[in-house]
């Protein structure tokens, strides 16, 4: 029985070398095999084979590291004996040397042809040149195994990525389903009490609610971030790039974020530009990114901070539009710098912002979606000074 493809066991260093010679030509075949059993660095056990049913009879008893044989045999040539032999041994065929009395270039093409590793004039052969290239020939197959141990390696390590991959994202999208239904139903019920419809609610029962409801909104957005991450990955959402004027976008965003940059007495800079600009982009979209941005921006910025919305266009031969959202936070290091688009990547945040949770999706879905706009999510911070969050979008031409 022959060792498995992959068995790069044999012709080691220290191992024999176990070579079939095969030629009608007896006494060159003996010639050969002297040649090789009179190596004192490497043991070379040696067959040999006068025919091809010899050749045949050996080969299905012993697995050879190394086939020499003679281009020209009664009625075949060694190619065809070469194509015979993979026929019945398949991947496991040996490295084959083919020699030849034949002056001329078609028995070295022929050999090239018929997969031989090597190819030897008879009549220069010497004890060094037979030894080189036998040699060559175990060395060059077992780097050829390797090579392909490798990838089947690695093959089957995708292919386990790729299946957990898949449950991960059955995982998400189960949970996030199973979960939204009751904490829907639990959001309600703690909006009936905390509304008084069960009775009068106190001013520190009310307090309470306004926590629990507020964690329930918290829970939801982040079965709702795993959801919507899954979505991207499974290629199951699109962005619809339409041009639109992006200032009423990043106004809308502003106003929205007032109130919480107003609880930690942040000034939120934005001045709509008195140029309107056209940009290729899905609006909803966009609206969700400078968001986010900005909700970060928030939680990272001490009191009486600034943050800055602010846009300008790159290159007017480019015509691309770059915003921009510049916090005086904490900053991020270089390290962070790095990883911080990373799925489930959080940032450790300064001592003031340790009760600030999240599960690091809102970056990573945001570059998915400027990915989607053939654009990238960048960062440039210093750490302790703040950051500064920019992407493009392409202006539309008037």
């Amino acid at each position: 029985m022959h060792a498995n493809l992959f068995d790069t066991t044999t012709a080691t260093n220290d191992a024999p070398i176990s070579v079939l010679i095969i030629d009608d030509d007896e006494g060159y075949r003996f010639v050969c095999q002297r040649y090789l059993k009179s190596s004192a660095a490497v043991q070379y056990n040696v067959t040999t084979a006068g025919s091809t049913k010899e050749a045949f009879s050996a080969c299905s008893k012993t697995q050879f590291d190394c086939i020499i044989v003679d281009y020209r045999l009664d009625n075949v040539t060694g190619t065809d004996v070469i194509e015979s032999l993979k026929h019945v041994l398949g991947e496991v065929l040996p490295p084959t040397i083919v020699l030849t009395a034949d002056d001329g270039k078609q028995p070295a093409i022929d050999a090239i042809r018929a997969g031989a590793c090597d190819y030897l004039s008879k009549r220069v052969i010497t004890k060094k040149a037979l030894r080189r290239a036998i040699k060559n020939a175990v060395e060059k197959r077992r780097l050829q195994y390797m090579i392909l141990q490798r990838r089947e390696e690695l093959h089957q390590a995708n292919t386990q990525l790729a299946k957990r991959n898949e449950e991960i994202q059955r995982f998400y999208h189960t949970v996030s389903h199973e979960v939204r239904t009751p904490l829907t139903a639990i959001q309600e019920f703690i909006s009936l009490v905390n509304d008084g419809v069960m009775g009068a609610v106190s001013e520190e029962q009310s307090e309470m609610l306004n926590y629990a409801l507020e964690s329930c909104e918290q829970i939801r957005t982040q079965f709702d971030d795993l959801l919507e991450l899954a979505q991207f990955e499974t290629g199951k959402i699109s962005v619809e790039l339409k041009p639109n004027n992006i200032n009423p976008i990043l106004n809308r965003c502003a106003l929205a974020a007032k109130p919480s940059a107003n609880n930690k007495n942040i000034n939120l800079h934005f001045e709509k530009a008195n140029t309107d600009f056209i940009v290729l982009m899905d609006s909803n979209r966009i609206a969700q990114v400078v968001s986010n941005l900005l909700n970060n921006a928030i939680k990272f910025t001490p009191l009486n901070g600034n943050i800055f919305i602010n846009t300008k266009t790159v290159d007017h031969d480019s015509g691309k539009l770059c915003v921009s959202i510049e916090d005086t936070g904490c900053g991020l290091s270089e390290f962070d710098q790095q990883k911080v688009f990373e799925r489930l990547y959080q940032v450790t945040p300064a001592s003031e912002h340790q009760d600030e949770t999240g599960m690091g999706l809102g970056l990573n879905i945001a570059s998915e979606i400027m990915s989607r706009h053939n654009s990238r999510l960048t960062v440039s911070s210093v750490l302790g000074q703040g950051s500064t969050f920019s992407f493009e979008l392409a202006i539309c031409s008037s």
